[in-house]
């Protein structure tokens, strides 16, 4: 018998055991055996996409596999890669100013570690994806949220954004196309926004993960790689390649030539602790791009589909609000039905076993009525869920 004392958890985050009512009976649906439909599905992989299997199985056989030998900011084979991807889509960038990481989140908090003190704070857009509020309380780092306004297609509040700000403001993070309202950047808010970013000594961090996957081809088109002012772009094959099993992304560091070489070198002291790409996947990179249009192609394709459902389902039902998005793989649906939004999907997926995300977790104002559904399951599966969404409306 252990008479001694258990050491102490940290207190980064608050942990409250077992799950919420709604993933609590996922569980019990899973559990029982009967067919549901996952409306949140945003893993490529398993949503019936078809693959290049062979060759991709391939790419990754290389002798050179067997030989470690690290470069903190990656192999220059693959960072060369990287750069002819964005050459391709007619940007031009250094490979000198890439870094390699092997997720998007771990890119994220590699910069919490480069610009954050403990207690320092971040900005993070609202409505938006979960994933920096949780990296912010890993890194010890504070958080606050910025209004996207819905009442003018989820452009910046920038009333409410500069009245964030404060001295302990060291970044603000940025996601165009954003996940889930699919809003992208206008030229007007980029060049306003890195304007307050210099007069207060911020950086901007802007995620363009879905920056492949846009719907509406008249966006204005931002080059985020002439920018005298700090501003890191993260992106990775998660989303260009729909591989995010393979783990690779990277960060893009931009800015002024003297306060870039420094930034580069701390971020270099930073990825040399962690080494954490691996070799296959750097030497696979250059042919798995050559996959790029053959997979992007299906997502699109599948995309478009589905939005003409939901255009279509929402022209039948007159309470149902939904704004085809710009871009990315998500979409809303908004309606006074919904406005107890954790309800509706605990109920939708009691009654009719169809799983959505309420609003909520992405941050939509309280009792706003918004569920969100992800573009790229399958078209017969989401036009079976709108048929129960209905039965249950």
């Amino acid at each position: 018998m252990n008479s001694g004392k258990n050491p102490r958890f940290s207190d980064r985050f608050e942990f409250v055991p077992g799950e919420n009512d709604l993933y609590t009976l996922l569980e019990s649906v899973k559990k029982s055996g009967e067919d549901w439909i996952d409306l949140t599905a945003s893993n490529p992989t398993k949503v019936g996409l078809i693959y290049p299997r062979e060759a991709i199985l391939h790419s990754l056989e290389k002798p050179e596999s067997m030989v470690y030998d690290p470069d903190p900011k990656g192999t220059n084979l693959a960072r060369t890669s990287i750069a002819n991807y964005y050459q391709e889509k007619g940007y031009n960038i250094s490979v000198e100013d890439l870094f390699l990481t092997s997720s998007s989140s771990e890119a994220y908090s590699f910069l919490l570690k480069l610009l954050c003190n403990p207690g320092e704070e971040v900005l993070i857009p609202s409505p938006g994806y979960p994933l920096f509020e949780f990296l912010s309380i890993l890194d010890g780092v504070e958080f606050n949220f910025y209004k996207l306004d819905n009442k003018s297609d989820w452009k910046i509040d920038f009333i409410d954004l500069e009245a964030k700000i404060t001295s302990k403001t060291k970044i603000i993070f940025l996601v165009s196309p954003n996940n889930p309202t699919g809003s992208i950047i206008s030229k007007e808010e980029f060049e306003k926004l890195n304007s307050i970013a210099k007069q207060n000594g911020i950086a901007i961090v802007l995620d363009e993960v879905f920056s492949d996957y846009i719907h509406d081809l008249n966006s204005e088109k931002i080059d985020p790689f002439v920018c005298d002012s700090p501003l890191f772009v993260v992106n990775g094959i998660s989303k260009i390649l729909a591989l995010p099993q393979m783990k690779l992304s990277w960060i893009h560091v931009g800015g002024s030539r003297d306060w870039k070489k420094e930034c580069k070198e701390r971020l270099e002291i930073i990825a040399d602790t962690y080494l954490s790409v691996g070799t296959p996947i750097q030497l696979a990179l250059s042919e798995l791009f050559q996959w790029r249009k053959m997979i992007q192609s299906q997502v699109l394709r599948r995309i478009q589909r589905n939005l003409q459902l939901l255009e279509n389902f929402s022209s039948k039902h007159s309470k149902i609000r939904f704004i085809s998005p710009k871009g990315g793989w998500y979409s809303v649906l908004q309606s006074e039905t919904f406005m107890q939004d954790e309800n509706f999907a605990f109920r939708l997926l009691e009654k009719e076993k169809v799983l959505v995300h309420p609003g909520s977790m992405f941050g939509f104002e309280e009792n706003s009525g918004n569920i969100v559904l992800s573009l790229i399951v399958e078209t017969e599966l989401l036009e079976s869920s709108l048929e129960k969404i209905s039965s249950l409306l």
